[in-house]
């Protein structure tokens, strides 16, 4: 699979929005984010789920530019004992 990698610096407009389902149904309605000039679409809970992982990784990076000793021990302690981490 090809790999995509998207940028952000915070100057990108970022503009939610909606496809709109077609009146007999046959279509449903997909979720839309516009990032500058990227679009991205999917149903609804692809996107929830997108919008969890991209919260998650923010979390992360926030934790490691806090503490980066700190991190880099628990993701180690992680990886010996994954139960540990719960």
């Amino acid at each position: 699979m090809a790999r995509v990698t998207i940028h952000l610096g915070g100057h990108e407009r970022l503009e939610p929005a909606i496809s709109k389902a077609t009146p007999l149904g046959a279509l449903g309605t997909e979720a839309l984010v516009w990032i500058g000039t990227i679009r991205i679409r999917g149903r609804a809970t692809a996107l929830r789920a997108l919008a969890d992982a991209l919260v998650e990784a923010a979390d992360l990076a926030d934790e490691y530019d806090a503490d980066p000793d700190a991190f880099t021990e628990r993701e180690r302690a992680e990886r010996r004992d994954p139960e540990e981490g719960r």
